[in-house]
């Protein structure tokens, strides 16, 4: 069995960095929405959606990219997605967990519980009474908890084709969906598993195999424009629907149709789009920028509306602005400082060291 290498594509798209910059900066515009917004509109929220679902499409595709069309080997494949994504991610949930312990009053929706923690930390789903929702300590861990389940299922199918892989994942997603559509279970954790949103990982899936095998860049050439249309009509629908159980299911399907356009017309015309070294830097910071820009915007549009007020359009624009430049700083910052020397550092103790050859042995042979 062949057993396909891990690293960067073998020709990096551009474009997927510049997707990866759009949806941090939809989900850090949403949060910053958030404060001058007494009543939060829905489209806060569905921004903020729209920003996580083009993330999860781009993380399916990646995973296709990097592991080839072959088999791979499920543990280093693992542990390389582990040791990108853990470490920060840790990072920030017990410095919010210690800042909920000793500073409580900082936060609206977050409360320090051992026990909590500790699931956050496992990345395994609960219900946090404190948000309301199945969110880990640290909120924003929410899709990383997706990201997990991902990785995790995409390694079982290891040992199959790149084509095969994508079937049986598809199979496997839908069946999870149709049995929360059927049963709606209570339960934390077969909740969170069985909804839809890691249908958003699929799509990257398949689409990143229509990269592999050649035909995604030629579907996009001939059908350019009935895509763009299908991917304007489904942002539409998502941020046209209400609230609800089927009207969310609708949503979803807009967003998700809206993402899936973005990156097959994004990877499929990439060669006549202009590179843009600025666009690709923030596309590389989306992790930092996606962790900590909460913190920058707090501080930022927080403080500052507490100051200045409302009342004033122009001036709230101006804030909001603000926070959003400081979120995005925010997160160039501590990707340069942090997170590249520590991927750095963790690539050089991950990588491979040759066999160690006995040199009688070798001479024998």
């Amino acid at each position: 069995m062949h057993l396909t290498g891990f690293g960067q594509m073998n020709a990096k798209l551009y474009t997927i960095q510049y997707l990866r910059a759009f949806a941090a900066t939809l989900v850090l515009i949403s949060h910053a929405l958030l404060y001058p917004l007494a009543d939060p509109v829905m489209f806060y929220g569905r921004l903020g959606w729209f920003g996580v679902i083009v993330f999860f499409v781009v993380s399916g595709f990646i995973m296709v990219a990097v592991t080839g069309q072959g088999a791979f080997d499920p543990v280093r494949f693992l542990r390389r997605r582990v040791l990108r994504v853990v470490p920060l991610y840790w990072l920030f949930t017990i410095v919010a967990a210690i800042l909920a312990l000793t500073l409580p009053s900082l936060f609206k929706t977050t409360i320090f519980d051992l026990g909590h923690l500790v699931l956050s930390l496992a990345f395994i789903p609960f219900y946090n009474p404190a948000s309301h929702g199945l969110h880990p300590l640290y909120k924003l861990g929410w899709t990383l908890n997706y990201e997990m389940f991902f990785y995790v299922s995409f390694a079982l199918l290891a040992v199959f084709s790149a084509r095969r892989r994508a079937v049986l994942l598809t199979l496997a997603y839908l069946a999870l969906v149709t049995i929360g559509a059927l049963l709606r279970p209570d339960n934390a954790i077969p909740a969170f598993y069985t909804s839809y949103m890691p249908l958003a990982f699929v799509a990257g899936v398949w689409l990143g195999l229509g990269h592999l095998e050649g035909w995604l860049g030629r579907f996009v050439r001939r059908l350019a424009a009935p895509l763009a249309l299908i991917a304007l009509a489904g942002l539409a629908l998502g941020f046209a629907v209400d609230r609800g159980i089927m009207e969310d299911a609708l949503a979803f399907a807009g967003l998700l149709a809206a993402s899936i356009g973005l990156l097959a017309l994004s990877v499929g015309m990439e060669q006549s789009l202009p590179r843009l070294s600025w666009l690709e830097a923030l596309g590389d910071a989306s992790y930092s920028i996606y962790l900590v820009h909460i913190f920058a915007v707090g501080a930022i549009a927080g403080v500052a509306l507490r100051l200045v007020g409302t009342d004033n359009p122009l001036v709230v624009a101006a804030v909001l602005l603000a926070a959003i430049a400081g979120g995005l700083g925010a997160g160039w910052v501590l990707y340069r400082t942090l997170e590249q020397p520590l991927m750095r550092a963790l690539k050089r103790w991950d990588k491979p060291r040759p066999a160690q050859v006995d040199p009688g042995l070798a001479i024998q042979r």
